[in-house]
């Protein structure tokens, strides 16, 4: 079990009362999203293997539910014995560590005994392993009486095996401390991984752009596999042409210098073609965003960046700027910020690098309307650069967009100064920083720094106050504030106790939902329907609302093409599948409520509002996605909304 989850699981068993996720949070130093996630995860452990089982009242907390002899056996368990039952998903990943580092066809048999399970279990697990393995284009191959094996290419061998370290070890952290490498020793071993890491960051600071954490971390990582791959006598292949473009970039130079540092003290001999293979991690890794790129230095900063991604931002800017807000176009920070991501992203594409953005499925819920609008424009652009352009991207670009607007609204601050801490890259901390001197002028934001220049950056700087969307071990000088990188509404509050100041008043409850409420027509609310199938549910609404006028025929089918895109899945049970605006003839929403949970692209749907709406008409909109994005944070209402019998009650809950 995972330290931090064995810790919550302690905290629970030692109370008897309710504890709200927001003291779990803080207790265990971690985002209330990181413990709603590992509640999910206790609540399949303590299924499987107890009779206790987690209570949650909406506004109060969690509590454990189950025999007080029952709890004194689990806490006994859990302190005075070895732990060796793991939550699936955690098992799942150690099974594909265990099956990726081990170089000969592993058992059933020796599989379960090394997870003290049986072989049936093995075997359930398996279809998922399975199917994990093959997004990365990798085959489990299971001979009868012999055993399992992975086989496939090298490079989405190391790919799989670099997500394997990144869900163990928590990579996403930015910074690779003693307990996380003592998690992957069996696949990495320490003293390389330091060492690589300290070279890396010795590297990063001879670009012209340096790196965000995230990116040196991932770097780390990937040049450790490497390593330990080129070790084991398994080698990158690169094709002769793509070699030679490489080589002509200056990135190639910093690649080669490091593989010779590398290469001398880990006493191993890197092929050029490895070479070849870092220069496309260096091209693709993400770029830290710094103040000083549009204070002073703007046209110095544009001459670093290709042509290429300077042209198609601002063609980009161009189009969203025509929908949503035309001065947003005179932003400079906009300007710089999206063509640096798009310097890295380009060569992301065009390499067939993944990037996975850890935070997709907040942005789409507290911006859809931004991200339908540059998802719209994607069209055009993944034309211009032969290649598509995943969702992930998509959501960074938003952070970009979003931050121009938040600018669009500055007042000047003049009160407390505030250094940002922000790890993640470009769009994240201007996103960050727009939004904290939109909401709060007191505050000047003197600077953004990553986490290994925090102690410089206090001496420097004197700041008031640290604002961090990672946690800080060390600061005793100046108080930190920790948020997550989309400052959700209750980190809002939090920093608004802070700097004693009250400038956004809360809406009425009456008013909440009223965009939702206009737009719903009552007639077209199904309750309990019984479609297993999400492509089903959308043929059955769209038809309600061609039926009656709203749409056009093919509405249906133009929502399922829209789908296969992006999951139009928002959280709290709720999807919001839609079609073009141009086959829309009045705006309206239809409303599904299942009898059964449907599976939506992985996720798990109760509530399907079909939208019909014109994404131009963006103050409507932008309401009804702001409305949206309430609704799936409102538990008590969702709950509510379960419960009535007739349509018409169900449409009076809206309120």
């Amino acid at each position: 079990m995972h330290p931090r989850r064995k810790q919550l699981l302690t905290l629970l068993l030692r109370t008897d009362d309710y504890t709200s996720v927001t003291e779990l949070s803080e207790r265990l130093n971690c985002s209330e999203k990181t413990v709603r996630n590992d509640l999910k995860a206790l609540d399949d452990f303590l299924e499987n293997d107890t009779r206790i089982t987690i209570q949650r009242k909406p506004s109060v907390g969690v509590l454990l539910e189950g025999e007080e002899v029952e709890k004194k056996k689990l806490l006994y368990h859990l302190h005075d014995t070895e732990d060796h039952t793991l939550t699936q998903d955690h098992r799942k990943f150690e099974v594909i560590k265990l099956l990726l580092t081990t170089g000969h066809v592993l058992t059933m048999q020796e599989i379960a005994e090394k997870f003290y399970v049986s072989k049936s279990t093995i075997s359930s697990d398996l279809p998922e392993i399975e199917a994990w393995l093959e997004r990365f284009g990798l085959n489990l191959i299971c001979k009868p009486n012999l055993g399992l094996r992975v086989k496939g290419a090298e490079k989405a061998w190391r790919c799989a095996l670099s997500k394997v370290v990144e869900e163990l070890a928590n990579t996403a952290s930015f910074v690779l401390n003693t307990q996380q490498l003592q998690v992957i020793k069996d696949v990495l071993h320490p003293y390389e991984v330091a060492f690589i890491e300290m070279e890396t960051r010795k590297l990063d600071q001879t670009l012209d752009f340096h790196l965000t954490d995230q990116s040196i971390v991932n770097l780390t990582v990937h040049l450790a596999i490497a390593v330990k791959r080129i070790k084991q006598g398994h080698s990158i292949n690169m094709l002769e042409s793509e070699l030679s473009e490489l080589q002509k970039k200056k990135e190639f130079t910093f690649a080669k210098k490091l593989a010779k540092q590398l290469g001398k003290q880990l006493a191993i001999k890197i092929p050029e073609a490895e070479i070849g293979y870092m220069t496309l991690h260096l091209l693709g890794s993400r770029i830290r965003y710094d103040l000083s790129l549009v204070k002073g230095e703007f046209q110095s900063s544009l001459e670093k960046i290709d042509e290429e991604a300077l042209q198609i931002v601002k063609e980009l800017i161009q189009k969203v700027a025509n929908v949503i807000d035309q001065r947003i176009q005179d932003d400079q920070e906009l300007v710089i910020g999206l063509a640096i991501h798009f310097h890295s992203t380009l060569n992301r594409l065009r390499h067939r690098l993944s990037m996975t953005n850890p935070m997709l499925k907040e942005i789409k819920k507290m911006y859809r309307y931004l991200f339908e609008v540059i998802l719209s424009c994607m069209t055009d652009l993944e034309e211009k650069i032969e290649t598509t352009i995943p969702e992930d991207e998509v959501a960074y670009m938003v952070l970009h967009f979003q931050a121009a607007l938040e600018r669009l609204n500055r007042v000047k601050p003049d009160k407390t100064t505030a250094v940002i801490i922000c790890p993640t890259g470009a769009g994240t901390s201007q996103l960050l920083e727009a939004k904290l001197s939109s909401l709060f002028p007191e505050l000047i934001i003197t600077e953004m720094t990553s986490i290994t220049q925090v102690k410089n950056v206090i001496y420097r700087n004197k700041p008031d106050v640290l604002i961090s969307t990672v946690p800080l071990e060390g600061v005793e000088d100046v108080p930190v504030i920790t948020v997550s990188p989309l400052l959700p509404a209750h980190e809002q509050e939090m920093l608004r106790k802070f700097v004693k100041e009250i400038h956004v008043s809360k809406e009425r409850m009456s008013d909440r939902y009223s965009t939702l409420k206009e737009m719903i027509v009552p007639e077209l609310i199904f309750l309990d329907m019984t479609h297993e199938d999400q492509s089903d549910v959308i043929r059955f609404l769209a038809d309600k609302l061609y039926q009656r006028g709203f749409v056009e025929k093919g509405y249906g089918e133009e929502a399922k093409e829209r789908e296969k895109i992006s999951s139009t899945y928002i959280g709290g049970e709720v999807a919001i599948p839609h079609g073009k605006g141009g086959a829309v003839k009045k705006p309206a929403i239809a409303v599904a409520r299942l009898k059964k949970p449907i599976n939506w692209s992985g996720e798990k749907v109760t509530f399907v509002m079909m939208l019909a709406n014109n994404i131009q008409e963006r103050e409507t909109v932008k309401r009804l996605f702001s409305e949206l994005a309430n609704l799936v944070e409102d538990e008590n209402t969702l709950r509510q909304l379960k419960q009535p019998k007739t349509a018409l009650q169900f449409y009076k809950l809206l309120q």
